[in-house]
Order: structure tokens, then sequence, then C-alpha cells
């Protein structure tokens, strides 16, 4: 059980090991004592007359409208759910829903503890709701979450345990409870914020850490199956650079690569093999700016308007461009990791640098090798490349210019997915390559990387006569997503 005494207790950690790890959710006592006195403040404001955004008024280009409390709350999560799918994934949406109490739980969005209670159940019953995975071009992220949202009130869908979609209304009645009514504030408040955003970067930073591995490991099998020297990965380099996460990675390679039985016979091994500690040294510092923004935004209060010592403040946390940013900012990393990653496959398949055939084929000529994996790997690097134009970078008026700025945190957070799925494949190719010039040398690999080759040699048969390779790099392709491969 996971128990969050105060908004600062919902960690990654928390979050992951709820929406990823199925534990269940709690809260204490004084944090929902909190939460009530948040709604005592907003009554007392209404009830002096205080017009409050979405609440007494309209939102977005009606804000001017007056409007009774809570007689629209209700309409607000209707009215702005014109998604569809593809939806996200049942764990995404549920890192949603945990993340979405953060400012809920706060005190400051002057919603009931009733609300908080409702979706804490929600969570630990496996009531998962439909979201839409794109196609929110919106200040804020109001599409989203009215999909998200309008489940508890009844309305919109589900997702099933087969990943099918089922009515929210009849869901919430098999497990006895019945839709929740909303308080007065709490339509717009659970529109309020950035939740998807933060939900979003915190599973693409999942998933790029662990291909984050998976390239370096990748990289040191390159560099063992060419017989590159290994000057590149010495910790001077490190020094010299006055850089300590270059100093980390560099570590990792040693560890990797070194204790090679022979000698490599070149002075110097291609660009793409002694850069690879500098690009992977780039993809692991910007994967730790994303974490400590993840981490800042788990904890934000970003409602607006918030209550704020018997006032309400309206601001602009719910524009998450800076997560929105930094999913960019991962995907260029990421491509930049690929491409280095397929231009080292090129090499392995060129004799000139690694004194095996051509091809890596056992016998050129009759037997083609691996000339047609190459090509894979560039087509996905040629489509990758395509999707490391920033997401973040555009506006557009909506609402009849009222809302006139958009971080496009979503569309960030899409675009990185296929980054992921892409890069995954390059990986691939290069492992199969590595495990096709092993073979051809006949001697193991450096000590560090015998489990990773042990593991391909399962995975994948030598190529010694032509055959159909989509499925061996569909398999690696597999086990890379579900992490499955040993570290070196």
């Amino acid at each position: 059980m996971i128990t969050l005494a105060g908004h600062q207790d919902l960690t990654r950690e928390a979050v992951e090991a709820v929406a990823w790890g199925g534990r269940r959710l709690a809260l204490a006592p004084p944090l929902l004592e909190r939460v009530a006195a948040g709604q005592a403040e907003l009554a007392a404001l209404l009830a002096a007359g205080a017009r409050v955004y979405g609440v007494s008024t309209g939102t977005g280009w009606l804000a001017s409208v007056a409007l009774a409390p809570a007689d629209h709350q209700r309409n607000l999560l209707l009215g702005r759910a014109v998604g569809g799918p593809p939806w996200l994934e049942p764990a995404e949406a549920r890192a949603l829903l945990v993340t979405r109490l953060g400012n809920l739980v706060s005190g400051h969005a002057g919603v009931g503890p009733e609300l908080c209670r409702f979706l804490v159940d929600r969570v630990n019953d496996g009531f998962v709701p439909a979201v839409p995975r794109s196609g929110v071009g919106c200040a804020g992220e109001v599409i989203s979450l009215a999909h998200a949202f309008q489940t508890l009130v009844g309305t919109g869908l589900v997702l099933g345990l087969d990943g099918s979609v089922r009515d929210a209304g009849a869901a919430l009645a098999e497990r006895g409870a019945l839709p929740h009514r909303l308080g007065a504030k709490e339509g717009i408040a659970l529109l309020a914020g950035s939740p998807v955003a933060t939900a979003l970067a915190l599973a693409r930073l999942r998933a790029a850490e662990r291909l984050a591995g998976q390239l370096l490991a990748s990289a040191a099998a390159a560099v063992d199956a060419l017989t590159a020297p290994l000057d590149a990965y010495d910790q001077a380099v490190g020094r010299l650079a006055g850089d300590p996460v270059l100093e980390g990675v560099l570590a990792d390679l040693r560890r990797a690569a070194g204790g090679r039985e022979a000698a490599a016979a070149a002075l110097q091994a291609p660009v793409s093999f002694r850069v690879a500690p500098q690009v992977l040294a780039q993809l692991r510092r910007t994967l730790g700016r994303l974490d400590e923004d993840v981490r800042r935004a788990l904890v934000a209060v970003t409602d607006a308007p918030a209550v704020v010592g018997g006032r309400l403040v309206a601001g602009g946390g719910f524009h998450a461009v800076g997560l929105a940013a930094g999913m960019d900012a991962a995907a260029v990393a990421l491509v930049q990791s690929a491409e280095l990653a397929g231009q080292r496959l090129h090499r392995l398949l060129d004799g000139r640098f690694t004194g095996l055939p051509d091809q890596l084929s056992p016998d050129p000529g009759p037997v083609t090798g691996l000339v047609a994996v190459h090509k894979r790997a560039v087509g996905a690097l040629h489509e990758a490349r395509r999707l490391a134009a920033p997401a973040s970078v555009g506006q557009a008026d909506t609402s009849l210019g009222q809302e006139d700025a958009a971080s496009y945190a979503p569309e960030a957070a899409e675009q990185l997915r296929r980054v992921l799925e892409l890069a995954r494949e390059v990986v691939a190719c290069e492992l199969l390559a590595a495990r096709q010039a092993w073979w051809l040398r006949r001697r193991p690999p450096a000590p560090g990387l015998r489990p990773l080759a042990a593991c391909l040699e399962e995975l994948v048969a030598p190529v010694e006569r032509d055959r159909p390779l989509g499925p061996d790099l569909d398999r690696l392709v597999g086990v890379l997503e579900r992490d499955e491969l040993p570290e070196p």
C-alpha cells in the first residue's frame, strides 16, 4: 500500500509503484482534512460573492458569462471530450489518475474529500479511462482530461482487460459505485493543470532510460565485434573533459568491452565508434534533466484558479512547456544515438574495418549476409530523423483567440513514443550484426559482454545461408521492449 500523507509524497517511485507495479493507494486522514479545509475556503469565497473562473463564470472566451456555481461542472467534462482512439496504454492512463491526485490533495484545488476518495477507489479497483493519445491542440489538457474524468460521472469509455472499450457507467455499476456528483469547483479542477504531460513524460522516461542502457550495450558489442582500439574509452578522456556523466559512460563501456583477448590492429576506429561515449553521455544527461522535471511536476500545484490563503490565484501552470521540451530533447538525443548505431552497423559490414568477409557473409556472393539488415536500420532512421523536429514549437489560436498558446506536450510524447520504437529497431540490427561478427571470428567476446552474447546466441542463429531475418529482428525488438537482455 502506498499512503499519501501530503501531496509532496507523490514521488516518481510512488506513481510507478501504483501505475506500473499494481500497488494500492491510500490517503492519510490528515491529508483529507487539508482537502476539506481548502473546500471550505472556496465555499467562503463564493459566499462572499467572488467571481471564480469556471465556477461562477463560463470558460475560455465565455469567461465573462456569469453562471450559478456547480450548475455546469458536469458539462465542462462532457463538452470537451472530442478525441478518439488510439488510446493511452492502461499503465499510462493509471499514471494519469494518480498524477491528477497531486493537485486535488494539495488543498489548493477547492475540491472535496469525497472526490479524492472516489478517485483513489477507482485507481484501486482497476478503473482505467480511455484517453486519446493525440489530437490535443488546446491550451492546457482539457480534451484529454475531459475523456479521463467524464468517466467518474458515468459518461465516456473505459478500457477492459483485453484492451476493448466499454461504457463507463456500466463499469462503475459493476464495481458497486454510483457516478460521482461533482461539487462547486470539481469539474474545472479535474480539467486544470498538466497531469497528462507529467504522466506521459514519466512513461517515456522509463522507456528511454531502458533504451539508453541498451544503446550502450549495443555500442560496446559493436566495439568488440570490430576489435576497435579502446583508447577512446580510457578514463582519462572523462577527466580531461571535466564531465562526470561522460566519466560514468566511459566506465560502463570499459567494463563491457575491456579485457579483450587480442589487440586491435588499427590505430583508430571510425569516428562513430570513437564518439559513442560523448553521444551516450548527452543522452544520459538529457534523460537526467527530464527526470528532474518530472519529479518537480509531480508535486507542483498547477490548478488555475488555485485557492491560496483566502484568495484565488490564476496562473499558467497548465502550460507544461518544460516537459514538452524535455521530451523533444529526449527524442533528439535518442535519434543521435540511434544514428551512430546505424553508422557502426554499416562499418561492421565492411571487411576493410573488420577484417571479416564483406556483409558479414560466411560465403560472399552466394550468401548475401546482413546487408539488408542495414537497409532496415536506414529506413527506421529516416523516419526517426523527421520525428526529431520539436513538437513543442508552433502556436495557433483557439477559443476565438482567448487561448492562443499550447505546449503540445501530448504530441511531444506521441513523437517520442515512435522514436523509441524506431531506435529499438536500430539497436536490434546492430546487435544482430555483432552476433554474426562474433560467430565469424570464432572467438569469445570480451568478458563483460559474454552474458549478452550468450543471450543473443539463444535468440538468433548465425546466418550460415540466406534466410528471412525479419523474424529474428522482431524477436530481438520484443526482447528489448521487455528489457530482457542482460546488461554488460
